[in-house]
């Protein structure tokens, strides 16, 4: 049984938002600051994270429109390069770029609403959100709880989906319209302040930064995983694409203005929990305690997103007989790839017992990097390829579009194997890794 094409262009387009807009973007920007020791690099940085995830998306929104199938870059990099680098990017997918951003975000949605009941004094229900073992437990009951959702049928998860994702927007731009309102004009000049020199030796750390940056740009390239249930696919995909990643980054960069004009260097540098500093600074104890509570909703968006998106791409693998063909099961009632939901969730629940909400930022960053810049090289060999391709889009400028996603992240890439050998040789290893179990895979499926 086949996924029905049942998603509009709105939906598509509050999936990318809802898929971008998440932990990201309320825990770098302090982090940033601190190792770039520039407002003003952070915030060009913001603008360059940007101007990355929409030169993918317009990469990606060329493949989409050729092939409008579920499971994104596999999908791509199998009509393009073959088996094994598709058959990598599920691999990948399937352990790192999915799983661990559902655990998370659902790790961090607790931490926060943590935050709220201990300034509230509520005791009964902090003995439980303050205790780590109950802090992972109540995650793992959310990802269940979506798990489910998305299983009962697309048109409901998507339905909870979007409440949840116009919720989301409509909390930040609350958010930025209460900001620029209690700001005063003496804030602006912390915009371009710098507060240490950087060294030649900084450069790279500069480039980890912006791969910092991009894990909140994480999920530009969303749907293209749903793109097997949107509706009149060649003509939506690009749309989807290009509003989804335009709207989110005029959003981050409102929302970086707000944080760092809102309060002194000092107290955002090296801080996770910026949001919510600069919450209390604008607003006062009172209101900052709101904010924590309204970070929650957000985030329980993009635990909602990673649960329906990535178990397209396993559907999608198994369809192909690239894993267990059993994740290729598509529920005759509810119309969803059962199976594949069931085991993002196992896995999802295992990374939240297993580690903190940063190791696994950590972990992903270089992860998340490598198959998306393969894709859009991709773009550029499919073009030489398949000349005949019928093609309903192309990437505008091309090649400057593609060529500019592909040497930025490369340059992030190498920064972060500098910067973050240990954790990025790491997420070598486990890619490589993938090479043997491919071949296992292949031999004893007869492939």
């Amino acid at each position: 049984m086949e996924l029905k094409r049942q998603l509009g262009l709105y939906t598509g387009i509050l999936v990318i938002i809802a898929d971008m807009i998440g932990t990201g973007i309320f825990m770098t920007t302090g982090n940033i600051l601190g190792i770039t020791q520039s407002a003003l690099i952070v915030m060009l940085l913001w603008i360059a994270g940007g101007v990355v995830a929409l030169c993918g998306a317009l990469s990606y929104s060329e493949l989409a429109a050729i092939w409008p199938d579920a499971g994104g870059e596999y999908i791509y990099l199998k009509k393009i390069f073959g088996n094994l680098p598709a058959f990598l990017t599920g691999w990948v997918s399937l352990l790192v770029g999915f799983t661990a951003p559902v655990a998370t975000s659902s790790m961090l949605l607790v931490q926060y609403l943590n935050i709220f009941f201990v300034n509230i004094n509520a005791h009964a229900v902090t003995a439980y959100t303050g205790n780590v073992f109950w802090q992972k437990t109540i995650a793992c009951g959310i990802i269940v709880l979506f798990g489910l959702a998305h299983i009962i049928g697309v048109r409901k998860g998507s339905n909870i989906q979007n409440i949840l994702t116009v919720v989301k927007i409509g909390i930040v731009l609350a958010f930025i319209g209460a900001g620029f309102y209690v700001l005063d004009s003496s804030g602006i000049s912390r915009l371009y302040a710098q507060y240490g020199t950087v060294e030649t030796k900084s450069i790279p750390f500069i480039g980890l930064s912006l791969l910092m940056v991009m894990f909140a740009y994480t999920g530009w390239n969303g749907a293209t995983y749903i793109a097997g249930e949107i509706t009149d696919p060649e003509k939506n995909l690009p749309k989807i694409m290009f509003w989804g990643v335009t709207i989110t980054t005029v959003l981050y960069i409102l929302l970086n203005v707000v944080f760092v004009m809102s309060t002194d260097a000092s107290q955002i540098m090296g801080k996770d929990e910026i949001g919510a500093i600069a919450a209390k600074a604008l607003f006062g104890p009172s209101v900052s305690n709101v904010f924590s509570i309204t970070i929650a909703l957000i985030l329980l968006s993009s635990v909602s997103a990673q649960m329906m998106l990535g178990p397209r791409v396993y559907y999608a693998m198994a369809k192909n007989k690239m894993i267990f063909h059993s994740l290729a099961k598509v529920n005759q009632r509810f119309k969803t790839p059962v199976n594949a939901i069931l085991l993002q969730m196992l896995l999802a629940i295992i990374y939240v017992y297993s580690g903190s909400a940063m190791t696994l930022v950590i972990y992903m960053g270089f992860a998340l990097n490598v198959f998306p810049v393969l894709a859009v090289i991709g773009l550029i060999v499919a073009r030489k390829k398949f000349p005949d391709l019928n093609r309903p889009y192309t990437t505008p400028l091309y090649p400057l579009v593609p060529l500019t996603y592909i040497i930025l992240s490369i340059v992030m890439m190498i920064a972060a194997l500098c910067c973050w050998t240990i954790t990025s040789a790491f997420a070598i290893g486990m890619l490589l890794f993938g090479i043997p179990v491919y071949y296992i895979w292949k031999k004893n499926t007869n492939q």
